[in-house]
């Protein structure tokens, strides 16, 4: 019967997540892993812990093979699930004391996912999970603080006594009541989901396909905007160093008479750079974001000898050079940071670039994982950072999800996936920073050894 409690919580979850989105699903499988890890040994806590981990990443992972077969997704999905079995490490007991350490000891394993190993992976954190239910309290805790609210919740249900459950509701009342920062300003923004000739690794495989549809979508825009925006890699092949890629690039300035930002590939002898270039109406280059948190295993590959050997098609990824620090844009004197794809897993990494944006671009490329849930999966993590942050967000990618998001989470407007279009987009911008902004990951780590001094044991007892 434990066995089915690990896989059930496991399956709950998951649910949580593209393509169920179940926002009640975290709460019941943290619920049923707690129960069942309840006055167990040492070894029968992490033995059940692995099972549930494995019955949650397995499935929300899928994606990661979509075009490179079920090895590396069962490599991705198991590093996930053992790094998750590490919460087997801590005793559960029948206690408030027990139920804080739990829930500390759940957040900081997501914290360290999230950091490691090759940088980290911080996909599949419950506080993505939460934006229905609780997008008022994004601002004060962030998504770690979320991950522990629902963790301590879900534990504290096993207590079964009413005058705790009574207590329950207060989050979710605290979500609809607590203000939010007023808009100072607003901007016109279309964003241009141009679409791939196919999907899959080799979309970009014709040269010039991708920003030849890019700036034929373009030709639509008649709103007069002030910022028109392209996605990541919109540009595969370089823009600078290649003049029929720049003519286009000018041809479009000229059509759509606004600033263009383009994420685009820049190439030297090096090593390839991902990047976001901000093109001014004078057909010239305004501001330029190379991307510095790389996907480790798609834009570099650590262990390069054994990735080759488990995928062969490791070999293909050639390593791309990181920037270095922060760029912002700014235009019609509203400053922005795009964020490159990956960018937007790593709380601490958006902390310091996003401080003094009144607005964000997501710029990404889901082309490489098809019609897998990858794409909503990110637009769930892209909302709870709205949320958390309180800017609003033009997410724009190849192939979608194209979205407006509002500095609350929610989905204003978006285009239909893998159809090209324009999405046009009124942009609240803000000023000010949320409390959430201001807390780094070392605040959770000290909540989990608060957690530690108020069980007074070790966190190895039986």
């Amino acid at each position: 019967m434990a066995i089915v409690l690990s896989l059930l919580s496991g399956f709950s979850l998951w649910s949580g997540f593209a393509p169920i989105e179940f926002p009640l699903g975290p709460y019941l499988g943290i619920f049923l892993l707690y129960r069942n890890l309840l006055d167990k040994s040492m070894r029968l806590r992490l033995f059940y812990s692995f099972m549930a981990g494995a019955c949650f990443f397995l499935p929300l992972l899928h994606w990661s093979g979509s075009y490179v077969g079920w090895i590396p997704w069962v490599s991705l999905a198991l590093l996930q699930t053992m790094l998750f079995s590490l919460i087997g490490l801590v005793p559960i007991n029948r206690n408030f004391g027990s139920i804080f350490l739990f829930a500390a000891t759940f957040t900081v394993i997501e914290i360290l996912r999230m950091k490691y190993p090759f940088g980290g992976f911080g996909w599949g954190r419950i506080g993505h999970t939460q934006v229905e239910t609780l997008s008022g309290v994004y601002f004060l805790i962030g998504i770690a603080g979320v991950t522990f609210l629902v963790a301590y919740i879900s534990a504290l249900l096993t207590m079964i006594r009413f005058r705790f459950i009574s207590l329950l509701p207060v989050p979710f009342i605290l979500s609809i009541f607590i203000p939010n920062t007023g808009a100072d300003d607003s901007l016109r923004i279309v964003a241009v989901q141009g679409g791939v000739d196919q999907l899959g690794l080799d979309y970009n495989a014709r040269a010039l396909s991708v920003l030849t549809r890019h700036a034929e979508t373009s030709k639509q825009v008649d709103s007069q905007p002030e910022l028109v925006i392209w996605p990541e890699n919109a540009s595969d092949i370089d823009p600078i160093a290649t003049p029929e890629a720049a003519e286009i690039i000018n041809q479009t300035l000229k059509q759509i008479n606004a600033p263009l930002l383009v994420g685009a590939v820049l190439r030297d002898s090096l090593g390839p750079k991902n990047v976001s270039i901000l093109y001014n109406e004078g057909l010239k280059i305004s501001s330029m974001y190379v991307k510095q948190d790389l996907a480790p295993f798609g834009e570099y590959m650590p262990i390069r000898s054994i990735a080759e050997f488990i995928a062969p098609e490791a070999k293909r990824v050639r390593d791309f050079q990181p920037g270095k620090t922060w760029v912002s844009h700014e235009v019609s004197g509203k400053r922005f940071q795009s964020i490159i794809c990956f960018e937007v897993l790593d709380d601490d990494f958006l902390r310091t670039g996003l401080r003094d944006s009144d607005f964000v671009v997501a710029q990404t490329n889901n082309a490489t994982f098809g019609k897998s849930p990858q794409a909503r999966q990110q637009l769930q993590i892209i909302r709870a950072r709205a949320a958390e942050f309180q800017r609003e967000f033009a997410v724009v990618s190849t192939t979608g999800f194209t979205a407006h998001i509002s500095a609350e989470g929610e989905v204003i407007d978006s285009l239909e996936q893998f159809k090209p279009g324009l999405l046009e987009m009124e942009i609240e911008t803000r000023s000010g920073q949320t409390l959430a902004s201001r807390l780094g990951s070392w605040l959770w780590i000290g909540v989990f050894l608060l957690g530690l001094a108020i069980t007074r044991r070790s966190v190895f007892s039986r």
